[in-house]
């Protein structure tokens, strides 16, 4: 009988030709999934249209409070430096250019953020074509605009959420982009660049009071950070700016994602100038947990089917504490079917790897874009245009998706 060796080396030839076929196939098979990511992260993509009557304009503003050191570095004499993006209501032109998602230069610097490897998962930001123009003329049909403020989630910028602002901007809305400094990669306008550092982040650690202790920390800055920027709105409204005279800062909306969502409930907790306020997915901290809100206020949930786990439980049981002091009827709790935590920022709506990893939900990436946006634009109407929505009404058969809290 033959043994096992002697087969192996009868049939050496073919074994070696069977494993180096295998492993051709396999490098023409990487070959290929590279090139196909290479070419589906930089193939041109237009962000959803926007549903309102206004063309849409930005401005930025490089604005430093000089009252406040700078926590996050070393560097003696610091102030906090804030770059702070406006997206306004415009006038069209046929003429007027669109402006780049992001900067060549923010493209750049958080491409190499994110590093060789990651870089290649996700959408190039110089593919991605917005609805922005590059300061056209502010829209002559109203004079004063209300205006929201708006912080986006812990390592990411407003313009991620540029799907969500061009939309509430077409419809006479002028948002206040905060950047918030050290958080995320940041290219100031003579040039200097700032990195995401770990000590401006969320604690990484497995204690529950080291992860407590970090959060208060960040939404002490971050609160600032949006205290300093109405008070530069103030001044801006006075001074000969484009914008000046053109924000209505008697009706002042708070909103953001994540760490934003739960500053923008912190902010209107401690500043009257606040009218009203969303938290998209943001877990809450700071002081507004224990005294709550007396503002209309919304709150709007990923899904969690049966708010299964602990995290959904305490996002719902803290909302309904902060919501008890607030006038009946004007607080809101949400929950969007299928979606996760990312499905409220532009990644719905790029190439990204994030569906891979639960970080977006089964819904149509758009389709869960333009549930928030109308949400959030129907809560910001009835609170700051008195232009009651019947979105808040309860169920809506055009967006079956959505639940309310009862």
């Amino acid at each position: 009988m033959i043994s096992l060796w002697q087969l192996i080396k009868r049939k050496r030839k073919l074994l070696i030709t069977i494993v180096l076929v295998l492993m051709v196939g396999s490098i023409l098979l990487a070959a290929s999934g590279l090139l196909f990511l290479e070419i589906k992260r930089n193939q041109t993509l237009t962000l959803p249209d926007p549903t309102g009557p206004y063309a849409i304009g930005r401005v930025s503003y490089d604005w430093t409070d000089q009252s406040r050191p700078e926590t996050y570095t070393n560097q003696p004499g610091a102030k906090r430096e804030l770059l702070i993006w406006i997206w306004y209501p415009a006038r069209h032109s046929a003429n007027a250019k669109t402006l780049p998602y992001f900067p060549p230069a923010w493209s750049a610097l958080w491409e190499q953020d994110r590093g060789t490897t990651n870089d290649q998962l996700f959408q190039n930001f110089a593919s991605i074509q917005t609805h922005t123009l590059d300061r056209p003329p502010l829209a002559s049909s109203s004079t004063k605009y209300p205006v929201l403020v708006f912080s986006p989630g812990m390592g990411l910028m407003p313009g991620n959420y540029t799907t969500l602002i061009e939309d509430l901007v077409s419809h006479g809305y002028i948002v206040v982009g905060i950047n918030p400094t050290y958080t995320a990669p940041i290219v100031f306008p003579d040039g200097r660049t700032t990195q995401a550092l770990p000590a401006a982040k969320i604690s990484e650690s497995s204690d529950p009071k080291a992860i407590n202790d970090s959060m208060n920390q960040t939404i002490d800055v971050w609160t600032k950070d949006s205290r300093f920027v109405l008070n530069q709105l103030t001044l801006l409204n006075s001074s000969q700016d484009m914008l000046a005279g053109h924000l209505d800062l008697q009706h002042i909306g708070l909103f953001g994602h994540s760490f934003g969502g739960a500053t923008a409930a912190e902010v209107c907790h401690l500043d009257t100038r606040c009218k009203a306020g969303i938290d998209l997915d943001g877990s809450q901290a700071g002081d507004v947990v224990q005294t709550g809100l007396k503002q209309p206020f919304m709150f709007v949930s990923h899904d969690d089917p049966g708010c299964s786990t602990q995290t959904c439980r305490d996002f719902i049981q803290t909302a309904r504490t902060i919501l008890r002091p607030v006038p009946r009827g004007q607080g809101y709790i949400l929950t969007i079917k299928d979606t996760q935590h990312f499905n409220f920022t532009d990644y719905a709506a790029i190439f990204s790897p994030l569906r891979f990893v639960n970080a977006l939900g089964s819904i149509d990436g758009q389709r869960g874009l333009q549930i928030t946006r109308d949400y959030v634009r129907a809560f910001f109407d009835t609170y700051l245009k008195q232009n009651r929505s019947p979105l808040l009404q309860g169920q809506s058969s055009a967006y079956p998706e959505v639940q309310f809290d009862k």
